[in-house]
């Protein structure tokens, strides 16, 4: 369809990697079929949550948002 759109929301006790890599995997599960993974991650330049996404995520682009 081309069209951007949020997941989701999590709120977490702690922002350790392991947390992250944790929804990721969670989120990442929710998909179907392998093929219909996101083609790009859009953060906020967290470096914990870059990293668990290069951990879950390895072949999609990571993109930084800037306000």
């Amino acid at each position: 369809m081309g069209l951007s759109f949020f997941v989701t929301f999590i709120l977490l006790a702690s922002e350790c990697e392991n947390n992250f890599v944790w929804v990721l995997k969670t989120i990442k599960g929710l998909f179907i079929k392998v093929d219909s993974y996101p083609k790009v991650v859009v953060n906020d330049k967290d470096i914990t949550l870059m990293n668990a996404i290069n951990v879950v995520f390895p072949k999609e682009y990571n993109l930084l948002c800037r306000f």
